[in-house]
């Protein structure tokens, strides 16, 4: 919560004095909590189809697939579901259908197979999306559809000897092309590839879901979502040795109007939250609204434009971050293609503590010479880094064309926030504090346009 003083100060558009900011102490609250939504569990609609009855023996041993499929397909464009009791029920690929639920009630697990012959290769024509080519699951053009229960998902990384090259590793769930999509209550865990992967799609809800990707196993994002618009994911437990929340655009389809609130995030190898990494299609109306990350190896928060998308109307209200090595990182450059752009960016009410330094830390916004970042605003922020250096490094390599992984400022000459080729940023009663005595500035701007009103730097040990 903001004091009134400063609540005040806000809507009259005057600063407060330093002193009077470091005596109220805002910061030391965490600005985010996280409130998971409860709702009484939704019993499938009928007509129930039981794979059991369809031959299923859910023992673990037996593969079930066969039974699994007739039941999805005669419960396809139903309205109905298909309803699985307790038990394991070993499975290869399944592919489901729409205007259907996939309902795996409590204490039913859906085991998928050890086979690389299990997951064939399928993909709808027209995607832009090629990375993940093989799933446990997997739905295209299936309007209406509903993946919910208190059961598991379980993809097994761990009893299987798996092949470096993405495209032959399975995800535990894939929909493409797809409107009105449910996913909620289910756990996920132990995928081999991207845990699940949303292309295309509209009119998508996430809620309650919970990952578990666990950091033996490498690309396993948490949750991704190409090119898909009227997004909403909430109330989720997101563990993910990679990319926990992750972002794309791989076509001109882009991303709009997308929201990711209450969700409890760690990433054990990589970053937070990331939008942007494949940056192609234009990005607009994204808001993430009190979340908690409670460790990333690399970025907590990473924005970006690499790939020539125009980014424009993102908020970040209430996000509380702890052992993060990056918590901040704003990138606009570009790859191959012409630069893009990144313009009205809010990010306000974010609290960092107890920072990581897994990776070498800081926090930036950066653009590259031909083209700059614009219209960034940080406001009612408390930033700790962990400080430390005794000198000054020069100014680190621009990196236009790299891969936009948050710890490519290596050590900036600013021992907060970096900030490189930008226009229009404002810092907005922002608090910052140093976990160690740091030779360098808090703040450091080149050929940028950087404003400051009521920040200050507090004391050097947490608060």
């Amino acid at each position: 919560m903001i004091p009134p003083l400063i609540l005040a100060a806000f809507l009259l558009g005057t600063s407060t004095p330093a002193d009077q900011i470091e005596n109220s102490r805002w910061w030391e609250q965490p600005v985010a909590r996280l409130t998971n939504s409860t709702s009484p569990i939704v019993l499938p609609p009928a007509p129930i189809h039981d794979p059991r009855s369809y031959g299923a023996k859910g023992d673990g041993m037996t593969y079930d697939t066969e039974a699994i499929q007739k039941a999805i397909d005669a419960c396809g464009g139903s309205g109905g579901s298909v309803v699985f009791s307790p038990g394991r029920y070993l499975t290869a690929e399944l592919t489901l259908k729409g205007g259907m639920t996939f309902h795996l009630g409590k204490g039913a697990v859906l085991v998928g197979g050890t086979n690389a012959a299990d997951y064939p290769v399928l993909f709808p024509s027209g995607s832009s999306a090629g990375a993940n080519k093989r799933s446990l699951l997997y739905a295209a053009v299936a309007n209406n559809l509903t993946i919910d229960g208190e059961g598991e998902i379980d993809g097994r990384c761990k009893e299987v000897q798996m092949s470096g090259v993405e495209s032959e590793r399975p995800s535990l769930l894939r929909i493409f092309q797809s409107t009105n999509v449910t996913v909620r209550d289910i756990t996920l865990r132990n995928p081999r590839m991207w845990t699940q992967v949303y292309s295309e799609c509209s009119h998508l809800l996430m809620e309650r879901v919970k990952v578990e990707a666990p950091p033996d196993c490498p690309n396993l994002d948490g949750i991704d979502i190409c090119d898909c618009g009227e997004v909403v994911i909430r109330d989720c437990v997101i563990n993910s040795e990679d990319d926990a929340i992750c972002l794309k655009s791989h076509g001109g389809r882009g991303l709009r109007n997308i929201l990711v609130e209450n969700n409890a995030i760690r990433s054990y190898r990589a970053n937070a939250i990331k939008l942007g990494t494949a940056s192609a299609g234009p990005v607009s109306g994204i808001v993430f609204r009190n979340n908690v990350v409670s460790g990333a190896k690399y970025g907590g928060l990473c924005l970006e434009s690499v790939d020539g998308s125009i980014v424009k109307d993102i908020t970040v209200d209430g996000l509380e971050m702890k052992s993060v090595s990056q918590p901040l990182f704003l990138r606009l450059a570009h790859r191959s293609n012409l630069p893009g752009s990144m313009d009205g960016i809010l990010i306000e009410n974010v609290r960092v503590t107890e920072p990581g330094n897994e990776t070498r830390p800081s926090s930036s916004i950066t653009g590259i010479p031909e083209a700059k970042m614009g219209n960034v605003t940080l406001r009612n922020c408390y930033l700790q880094m962990p400080g430390g250096m005794a000198s000054i490094p020069p100014s680190p390599p621009e990196h236009e064309k790299d891969y936009p992984q948050s710890n490519i400022v290596g050590d900036p000459p600013a021992s907060v926030l970096y900030v490189r080729h930008a226009t229009n940023v404002i810092l907005d009663h922002v608090v910052v504090s140093v976990a160690q005595p740091d030779a360098r500035p808090w703040l450091v701007a080149e050929d940028a346009e950087v404003q400051t009103n009521s920040c200050i730097q507090t004391g050097t040990k947490t608060p």
